[in-house]
């Protein structure tokens, strides 16, 4: 079957509507978020560990600050999340053009924007390859974004995520939102499942998200420390008629404009989850491509 340029462009936008138009769950500190409890961080080679979140801005660096583990509260009892989801995304379905302005991937002084689409992309996909807090993506005095209800982009992880497991979102400065749908191995929304808001409405600095780590970039909004909260899998399931199920990514749309990093957190290997068979995987590779090119023509 013969596909044009017009015809893939809307799919994807049938798709994009589809997902924007399920059930919301906002996560706020007390509410529907994973009480965190502690922090263990690596800071040149030393463990550095938060028994209590930070007050503003406790160090500013242009090195990795990696993370550990984090102490979560959950079901009366401390489970320490110390698994990482961290073999990287693959970026797809990308809404921004070469035309876009003040969006870009900040990675230890290093800025990487989408005047170059391709580079943004794997800069993108970058960021969910280690756990590095000083290494997310940024919106600063943007232009030429998606418009309302289209995404931003798609993260699809090799490996999925289980209903058992944890995501933990960094936002730099911790007072502004963005917003989650769940995808399937195939990168379609999850039909019926929730979608997950973090950090509605904006608010005052570090308000929207329950922990202060205290660190930020001595070059780039260094009196902005980056701020995290955490949230259980299962909340994308909660309240729903849908089973739950492997979780492979998510399709963000960024309409607060956050600063934000993803990590997948787990006390057990997320080498056990399941992963996207490889046809489907060699195929949203090309998707990738292609929906960049044509993205970028236009």
């Amino acid at each position: 079957m013969n596909s044009s340029p017009q015809l893939i462009g809307m799919l994807f936008a049938v798709c994009t509507v589809s997902a924007w138009s399920q059930n919301l769950i906002d996560i706020l500190p007390g509410s529907h978020s994973t009480p965190i409890t502690g922090v263990t961080y690596e800071v040149d080679g030393s463990s550095v560990v938060q028994n209590a979140e930070a007050s503003g801005v406790q160090v500013n660096r242009n090195a990795p600050v990696y993370l550990k583990s984090v102490s979560i509260q959950a079901g009366g009892i401390i489970r320490n999340l110390s698994s990482f989801n961290s073999l990287g995304a693959t970026v797809t379905n990308v809404g921004f053009t070469s035309a876009t302005t003040g969006v870009g991937i900040f990675d230890n002084g290093v800025m990487t924007t989408t005047s170059n689409l391709s580079a943004y992309a794997t800069a993108l996909g970058g960021t969910t390859q280690d756990t590095d807090l000083l290494n997310y993506s940024y919106y600063d005095g943007t232009s030429n974004l998606p418009g309302a209800g289209v995404a931003d982009y798609d993260l699809l992880f090799q490996h999925g995520f289980e209903s058992t497991d944890y995501l933990l979102v960094s936002e730099r400065w911790g007072n502004t939102f963005f917003t989650l749908a769940p995808l399937n191995a195939a990168g379609n929304p999850i039909s019926g499942a929730n979608m997950l808001r973090f950090g509605y409405p904006t608010g005052s600095a570090y308000t929207k998200y329950d922990w202060n780590s205290g660190y930020a970039s001595s070059s780039y909004n260094s009196s902005q420390a980056m701020a995290f909260s955490v949230a259980s899998v299962s909340k994308f399931f909660e309240g729903t008629s849908v089973s739950p199920q492997a979780v492979f990514g998510f399709r963000i749309d960024n309409n607060g404009e956050a600063d934000v990093k993803f990590f997948g957190l787990s006390d057990s290997s997320f080498g056990n989850n399941p992963v996207i068979p490889e046809p489907s995987s060699a195929l949203f590779a090309s998707l990738a491509i292609g929906l960049l090119i044509i993205r970028h023509r236009r």
